[in-house]
């Protein structure tokens, strides 16, 4: 940057005597015009402001220099959030991001000064603190949920460095609770078999069905149409998802990735009982006539309204527990059906594209207990087989 100069002029007023450093860039290359950067400084002498004007000009070399600026933390995020999250991140995911800005940023850091308040120090202790109590539930928060808030305020702070609003972002160097991986309950074959004797003639049935033959999240059985099952080929498109976002709405939307979308050959016994199920919703149709909800679910109440996320899982509680069966969570079907495939020995690329997972990463990180068990069989298998080979030599 081209700089013609600096000086330091004596300002009074009402609060005493004050130093104004003036810096002159070079004119406005488009305009022409005159550029100045003020800063006015108090209780310093002229000697000291003439320096921090020296270290002003050093920072406007380097592109280092920040305007001052008395913008609290809560206006400069609802900025941000107006600016670089509405506009390119999913009607879900914005929610989210509102919830936890004002849910748990803007309580404890909204009123501060987003130059000079917000400090490192500050943002720790409150990653602490939650790990103790959460201001809304008063129990502890998980370690994955505070990294979530975490994340959220560090993208805010690293694009408020960008725009020259800090030098510095407070939220670097933050020491967060470990996420320890949780092993998945999974039910095996008897276990399933049982699971869908007690789930039939219940309206779980249709929903616990496709989740153990095909291995779907929850979301999006939930919103599986019965234009998504092609009847002759036996496929089943993976296209949508219902989720609840924050403020307690279910709202369907496009998977995250693109792995997420896809058709997933299904089997014959699937195929079968979606048959009936579909006459089954026809007639429903014509039991409850006008009092239908047609939205063409495959998985819904009796009168055709949809379930809710959190509804469909406390009823799959009740039946486990009302059938004194294992208590898994409902997502766990998901883990079952995978893990069953990683048993039958079906490659792990082909269960990551039923899985939808992004990368094969996922799936061998998520089922590496499986695999380990799957290598220790190996292990045993191919010792029986040396054995015999080995006793010839030795």
């Amino acid at each position: 940057m081209d700089l013609r100069g600096m000086h330091v002029r004596e300002r009074k007023g009402k609060r005493g005597r004050s130093w104004q450093i003036i810096i002159e860039q070079s004119p406005c290359p488009d305009t022409g015009k005159r550029r100045r950067v003020f800063k006015s400084v108090s209780n310093v002498t002229k000697k000291q402001a003439e320096k921090m004007g020296m270290q002003i000009m050093q920072d406007l070399e380097t592109d280092s220099y920040v305007k001052s600026t008395t913008m609290t933390v809560e206006k400069y995020f609802r900025e941000w959030y107006d600016t670089y999250i509405v506009p390119y991140k999913s009607p879900t995911t914005a929610a989210t991001y509102l919830y936890n800005l004002e849910s748990y940023i803007f309580p404890r850091f909204g009123k501060l000064k987003l130059q000079g308040g917000l400090t490192t120090i500050e943002i720790q202790r409150w990653i602490n603190e939650l790990s103790i109590k959460s201001p809304i539930s008063d129990n502890p928060l998980s370690p994955k949920s505070i990294r979530n808030l975490y994340m959220n305020l560090n993208a805010g702070l690293k694009r408020a460095v960008i725009l020259g609003y800090i030098v510095k972002n407070p939220a670097e160097h933050i020491e967060l609770p470990k996420c320890k991986p949780v092993k998945p309950e999974v039910y095996n074959a008897a276990e399933l078999q049982k699971l869908l004797e007690v789930a039939q003639d219940t309206d779980l049935m249709t929903g616990l069905m496709l989740l153990c033959c095909l291995g779907i999240r929850r979301s999006e059985a939930l919103a599986l149409l019965w234009t998504d099952i092609d009847f002759d080929n036996g496929l089943v498109s993976i296209t949508k998802g219902v989720v609840r976002v924050k403020s307690g709405e279910s709202v369907t939307k496009s998977p995250k990735s693109d792995a997420g979308t896809r058709i997933i050959p299904a089997p014959a016994v699937l195929i079968d009982f979606l048959r009936r199920e579909r006459v089954e919703y026809l007639t429903s149709k014509l039991r409850y006539g006008a009092m239908y909800h047609d939205n063409n679910l495959i998985v819904c109440q009796p009168n055709g309204e949809p379930y809710t996320g959190d509804y469909f899982s406390q009823k799959f509680r009740r039946l486990l527990a009302d059938n004194q069966l294992k208590k898994i969570r409902l997502h766990d079907l998901r883990h079952s059906h995978i893990t069953y495939l990683l048993n039958l020995g079906i490659n792990v690329k082909v269960i990551q594209s039923r899985a939808g997972h992004s990368t094969i990463n996922t799936t061998l990180d998520t089922y590496s207990h499986v695999l380990d068990d799957m290598g220790r069989e190996a292990a045993d298998t191919l010792n029986d087989g040396l054995q015999s080979i080995v006793a010839r030599v030795l």
